[in-house]
């Protein structure tokens, strides 16, 4: 009888086989997702999810053990003998893996019918579900590109984390692009990359576990499946059928020490970014992906002689990753003394927190905040951003000046900050993020005070205090409000030493919040995005006004807390 016409009967044969795989799983599932739940009274949603990482791993185990035949020259030899081809048998091993898997996901789903569970908790299965499709055949590449089932369970893993490998290279390239053109943030461009280039959510279909599915993951999919199948197919006929060690093939075996080797210096790199110079971690990076190859290269050859093929491979892998390095570089660099034009610019931030540039851009790119304003939104985010064309041609000045001369006055006791970070969101729709990291100086220069002055005219300015003291300055938050002040002691917080409408004191408010947060104000303090009086920072004996608003009799609604002392001579001559 020929091989093609036993496809059916062996695979029969071979879902046959798994009755005790099945018995087995269905022993650890039902126990840990129904059974133990029960007896404890504990959060079944938890035991849930630990029975979903059960079953991730139950499926892992089954391939990986399904397929090490491939890794025995006697399985192997008997699997041969087979009326089946050896491709074909890789077929049924992934028909029958997958069949396996369908019941494991329908006893989880009965589980949590049985339990009475929200189904909310199946959501996650419309991301696990393609995991374990790509699980099933990886498993079933690796063990054909590995000449040992730990090697296949290894290679199995690397191939399914392999788009965030990458993304850890790409984040490698932009903390050295961060050192050395100024004004450029890694966290930014990485941010940028993923969210506008490399989609992960959408390649690890995390974006459906709180999303419905739609015509991308539909078409996603298949189209992910079919490339592993693909390969799948390539690589059987051309393995050799014996074991010839940890990876089979040359090329594979390569491909997996480059980037191996990049995981140690990338994350070197990134976690001590802040710590150490450019060039020593360059230095240093460089050592350690040599030595990562070495022992990859040794360990994957069973020798400590590295040939000069693993030579010639590692030195053209570094010559494109510093190919890719440098022309990033170069292009970045064409932005680097970029600085927009204002009448061009809708609005502008300037601060110190990038996460707070990109939640509003978050805010302004989705359209469901229908019920909250932008302004409200800035509000609640204690975000400054301007809008007024004064205040956005005194920032790019102010930019144009960053770029001279990367370092600030301060009081070493009062201000140490170091990042600057600027955001404008142009008319065109586009938005230009800069983070510059900067130089604390204790000797007042030309520069500084230039700096100085024009961070002061930002501060004292309406626009400003409208947005950071809205209760006080802004006349359309302020109207129809039922507002009021509570005054504390910093030393006994638990007394109310005053209680009164937020009107009575409104006006010497406004004139000691003009003396005390504005007199002086500097470069240093246009970082700080909740200011402090310098009064208050250099005595703590002091008082704490709260601010809220009378929703209702019941609901309260507190909206800052403002700390002084005696300083505020109009407010405590009033309060007195």
């Amino acid at each position: 009888m020929e091989k093609k016409n036993n496809f059916m009967p062996i695979l029969i044969y071979s879902i046959k086989e798994k009755k005790n795989w099945v018995l087995l799983s269905t022993v650890i599932i039902f126990l840990t997702t129904t059974l133990i739940p029960y007896i404890l009274r504990a959060d079944e949603e938890f035991f849930i999810m630990f029975g979903i990482v059960e079953l991730f791993i139950l499926v892992l185990i089954n391939c990986l053990v399904d397929n090490s035949f491939l890794h025995n020259e006697p399985k192997l030899t008997y699997y041969m003998s087979k009326p089946v081809t050896l491709s074909r048998q890789i077929i049924i091993n992934i028909v029958t893996n997958s069949v396996f898997t369908v019941y494991l996901v329908a006893l989880i789903v009965a589980s949590v019918v049985f339990q009475g569970l929200d189904y909310d908790i199946l959501k996650v299965f419309k991301m696990l579900i393609p995991w374990l499709s790509a699980i099933i055949l990886l498993a079933s590449l690796s063990s054909i590109l590995s000449g040992n089932t730990l090697m296949a369970g290894a290679m199995t893993i690397f191939n399914f984390c392999l788009p965030l490998i990458i993304l850890l290279v790409t984040m490698f390239i932009f903390s050295i692009l961060e050192n050395i053109v100024i004004g450029f943030s890694a966290d930014v461009l990485n941010d940028y990359f993923i969210k506008n280039i490399y989609k992960l959510d959408y390649l690890y279909f995390t974006r459906y576990v709180d999303g419905s599915i739609d015509l991308v993951y539909l078409l996603l999919l298949p189209i992910i499946l079919l490339f592993i199948a693909l390969l799948i197919i390539r690589f059987v006929k051309r393995r050799k059928n014996e074991n010839t060690g940890f990876i089979v093939f040359n090329g594979y075996k390569y491909f997996v020490a480059v980037f191996a080797c990049l995981i140690i210096p990338a994350s070197f790199s990134i976690s001590f970014s802040r710590y150490t110079g450019m060039g020593s971690r360059l230095i240093i990076s460089a050592l350690l992906a040599i030595l990562s190859y070495y022992i990859i290269i040794a360990f994957v050859e069973k020798s400590f002689r590295i040939s000069k093929s693993s030579i010639k491979v590692f030195a053209v892998s570094m010559v494109l990753f510093a190919a890719v390095t440098g022309s990033t570089i170069l292009v970045a660099s064409q932005y680097e003394n970029t600085v927009p034009n204002p009448e061009d610019v809708q609005m502008v931030y300037v601060g110190s927190s990038i996460w707070s540039v990109n939640s509003a851009s978050e805010f302004l790119g989705d359209r469901s905040h229908e019920d909250i304003s932008f302004t409200e939104w800035k509000r609640n985010h204690g975000m400054i951003i301007y809008e007024d064309i004064n205040s956005i041609e005194s920032i790019t000045e102010l930019h144009k000046q960053v770029l001279m001369d990367q370092t600030y006055y301060t009081d070493p006791d009062y201000y140490w900050m170091s990042n600057l970070v600027l955001a404008y969101w142009m008319k065109d729709g586009s938005i230009i993020r800069r983070d510059y990291k900067l130089i604390p100086e204790e000797e007042l220069t030309k520069e500084h005070a230039d700096k100085n002055e024009i961070a002061h005219e930002l501060l004292i300015s309406n626009e400003y205090k409208k947005q950071r003291f809205y209760y006080l300055y802004d006349e359309k938050y302020y109207s129809g409000r039922r507002l009021f002040a509570k005054l504390r002691s910093i030393n006994d917080y638990s007394t109310i030493i005053e209680e009164r409408d937020l009107k009575d004191l409104r006006d010497v408010l406004k004139k000691d919040i003009d003396n005390q947060y504005f007199d002086n104000t500097s470069f240093a303090e246009l970082f700080m995005n909740d200011m402090r009086p310098k009064a208050v920072m250099e005595n703590e004996q002091g008082y704490l006004l709260e601010i809220y608003e009378k929703v209702s009799n019941e609901d309260i609604n507190y909206l800052d807390e403002l700390y002084f002392n005696e300083s505020f001579t109009s407010t405590i001559e009033y309060l007195k």
